[in-house]
């Protein structure tokens, strides 16, 4: 061993590296153990998943949102929730189980009112179920939000902007 003391960043990185092997470990244990004690199972679909131009399916990761767009976006979750005016037609589809044009603009309107710095092109909000089916996206540029089952709370009582972050934070790519 050397006598030379190490620097504030080497000490970083060394942290972050076993960090980072720590939670590869995490996420590569389960999936191991389920192909080994389970190879013969077929998958439920799961995820949202978009068609390439060769028509594979391609799962899209799903991502936590930003602190800063959280308080806009789960004020737009209770207006879903609640059947706030101008929202009546975002969870409305097609005959082929995509957002309909009108739902599309208005689920690209309400995020991008809500956090404005996003500014997206094509939102689209989705049900827990229709997530949970395994969603295909239409269009390559879409970005998915999925809202959290009503169900899961009391919309007549309690702080439902509270109650839509909490779900936010535990429902799959929250919304």
């Amino acid at each position: 061993m050397s006598n030379q003391k190490t620097t504030e960043d080497s000490n970083r990185r060394n942290f972050l590296s076993a960090a980072a092997l720590v939670a590869s470990a995490a996420v590569a244990a389960p999936t191991v153990a389920n192909a080994q004690t389970q190879p013969s199972m077929k998958k439920t679909r799961i995820g949202i998943s978009r068609k390439k131009k060769n028509n594979d399916e391609l799962t899209v990761p799903e991502f936590a949102m930003p602190s800063d767009a959280v308080p806009g976006i789960a004020q737009v979750i209770v207006n879903i929730w609640t059947g706030a005016p101008g929202l009546d037609q975002i969870m409305k589809r097609d005959a082929h189980g995509f957002a309909t044009q009108a739902a599309v603009d208005q689920a690209t309107a309400a995020i991008n009112t809500a956090a404005p710095t996003f500014n997206l092109k094509r939102a689209v909000i989705i049900s827990e179920k229709e997530h949970d089916d395994g969603y295909t996206m239409e269009f390559e540029n879409d970005v998915v939000f999925v809202l959290p089952r009503p169900e899961r709370v009391n919309l007549n009582g309690g702080s439902l902007v509270n109650s839509a972050k909490l779900l936010m934070a535990c429902t799959p790519n929250g919304i």
